[in-house]
């Protein structure tokens, strides 16, 4: 997908509407998140002038809570939960060119694609290094050696836990190991509305796939003719009526 295709923006504003109430919370007492704020691992949110400063919270507060009670059962100090906070919540830029908090550009990944991710803490005489990555990044520095020591939390299993049932667990296990490429032409090849796909390669590498896209929606369609969205289009045609497209999608890699 097209960097300028993609817009967060959205997804950001609901993912921190403050929705949830300390009931929705699973396994975490009042208590706890009292003692979370003491200490400065989460924010507080409420309105200090209200009369009645009830606890309202995001979906980005609820998976980070789901993380701090993880760091919890594994005993992790305030302080190094602090240091954790610090990495997760630094501001990256992501594909649509704007900025956002490493934990809720992840979690749009989690959500949106499915997308397994880990959170990585390693640790020599102390935390020395948080990362988060996806299981192939995960994969490569574990066997580079690079990641030795640590503890691994799953993005996605916070999600599932905390904000179900509006996600559903990824099974992850069939593209571990698989490069970017390989990755590339599973996903099109699941797409029912594919009925050719044609993938080239130069020197034992993928170098460009081509797939026909069957189209029967008419009003995409006419929006595909009006942008211009495709390298080669065959309109079918019955009773002077069009009734179904085929467009011909290719994607280059670049090496």
């Amino acid at each position: 997908m097209k960097s300028n295709q993609l817009d967060f923006k959205n997804h950001s504003k609901a993912l921190n509407e403050l929705v949830f109430e300390a009931k929705d919370l699973q396994r975490i007492s009042r208590r706890t998140i009292h003692s979370w704020k003491q200490s400065g691992v989460l924010d507080e949110k409420r309105d200090p002038n209200a009369l009645r400063r009830w606890n309202y919270f995001s979906a980005i507060d609820i998976v980070w809570m789901g993380i701090l009670n993880e760091l919890k059962q594994l005993r992790f100090t305030h302080t190094e939960m602090k240091a954790c906070k610090e990495v997760l919540f630094e501001m990256i830029t992501t594909e649509d060119n704007k900025e956002y908090p490493a934990l809720e550009y992840y979690t749009f990944l989690t959500l949106l694609y499915n997308q397994p991710i880990f959170i990585i803490i390693s640790y020599d005489n102390g935390i020395d290094a948080i990362w988060m990555l996806d299981e192939k990044d995960y994969f490569l520095k574990l066997k580079s050696g690079e990641i030795e020591n640590h503890t691994a939390l799953s993005l996605h299993k916070a999600v599932k836990l905390n904000l179900d049932p509006v996600y559903k667990l990824p099974n992850f296990s069939e593209t571990a190991g698989l490069t970017e490429d390989e990755v590339e032409i599973l996903k099109i090849m699941r797409n029912k509305t594919f009925k050719t796909i044609k993938v080239t390669k130069r020197n034992g590498d993928v170098d460009s796939i081509e797939g026909v896209e069957r189209i029967q929606d008419l009003d995409k369609i006419e929006k595909l003719i009006e942008s211009g969205e495709y390298q080669n289009m065959e309109i079918k045609q019955q009773n002077g009526k069009i009734v179904s497209a085929h467009r011909t999608i290719r994607t280059n890699f670049n090496r």
